[in-house]
């Protein structure tokens, strides 16, 4: 594909590693007075406005109300909103830092755990499943999850390409399984969305074109509830696990 096709990488991951590279070589048991404006605030008070009223309040003129500065006092950090919440998503997908290292031998267990953590992370800020991945992960916390999750499957016999193609795996599981907990259907659970939702495809299915469906659906048992649990993303992370240790018996 040509040049001309090709997308541009947003601005605002380069941000995100200046934001990373300021972090690392800052002293933060230093006392002193408060900051002054820095990317680093207004990217911690944008988090709070996504956390608590959603990715759609965020705003350059809020964030700088929230802040008690101008909107165009931001301008000398962040070009833009779109800027913004690609290093937002990114700092708010900061691994913890007691993410323990992967125990000898127990790789799938380790892969479990980081996989947990990343769901949680996405439960905790669900707005960061709005915004774009652009591609494979690139800003320095995405990486880092992605280091942990290398780090145990090094323990394997998976080659170089396959270990990554897990990690993308597993990221892709991981956010997707964390969307349909968003689902208005699914997140409000209860037998009123679920009977709503099985009348309404009564309706329009018919066992002609969707007779699989139509055998399912008639016993009462398997429409009663479309809530989803922490068991359903057990189900299908430890399909892919069990998939991954039969490659790695394999050799790769």
């Amino acid at each position: 594909m040509g040049e001309q096709h090709r997308r541009p990488r947003p601005a605002g991951i380069e941000l995100a590693w200046h934001v990373s590279r300021v972090r690392d070589t800052q002293d933060t048991h230093r006392p002193g007075p408060r900051p002054g404006l820095t990317l680093e605030r207004i990217v911690a008070t944008a988090i709070d406005l996504a956390d608590r009223e959603g990715l759609g309040a965020v705003s350059l003129a809020r964030v700088a109300t929230a802040l008690g500065t101008a909107t165009t006092s931001l301008y000398r950090h962040v070009r833009s909103k779109d800027d913004l919440i690609v290093v937002m998503r990114d700092a708010a997908a900061a691994p913890p830092p007691n993410l323990p290292d992967p125990d000898p031998g127990r790789w799938q267990e380790s892969l479990a755990g980081i996989a947990g953590q990343i769901y949680d992370l996405f439960r905790r800020h669900p707005w960061v499943l709005q915004v774009p991945a652009f591609g494979p992960p690139n800003t320095p916390n995405d990486l880092l999850w992605g280091e942990h999750m290398l780090k145990a499957l090094s323990q394997t016999r998976l080659s170089p390409h396959n270990q990554l193609r897990a990690v993308t795996l597993i990221f892709g599981y991981v956010r997707e399984q964390a969307r349909l907990t968003l689902d208005p259907i699914i997140a409000d659970g209860g037998d009123a969305a679920a009977g709503d939702y099985f009348r309404f495809l009564a309706r329009v299915m018919t066992p002609d074109r969707y007779p699989m469906f139509c055998r399912l659906f008639a016993d009462q048992a398997n429409t009663e509830s479309i809530g989803y649990s922490a068991e359903d993303f057990r189900f299908g992370l430890n399909r892919i696990l069990a998939g991954l240790t039969e490659l790695d018996r394999e050799g790769d």
